[in-house]
């Protein structure tokens, strides 16, 4: 059975940045979605990506950022 939680979406560019050449987090595949035509970047969910959503969400709290 499919589990969405299973996979992460990243639509940002900066988080994508910041996963993927800071954080070495590689990603399982990229696309458009399929109303907003943004692109996006799919990431396995484990606790290495979640402590790294922790950190980037933390960094801009840190700078003032929301």
């Amino acid at each position: 059975m499919f589990n969405e939680r299973e996979f992460y979406y990243c639509y940002s560019t900066n988080l994508f940045k910041f996963l993927k050449m800071e954080k070495k987090i590689n990603y399982n595949c990229s696309g458009l979605h399929e109303v907003t035509l943004r692109k996006f970047w799919q990431f396995k969910r484990d606790e290495e990506l979640n402590q790294a959503l922790v950190e980037y969400k933390q960094r801009g709290v840190n700078m003032g950022v929301r």
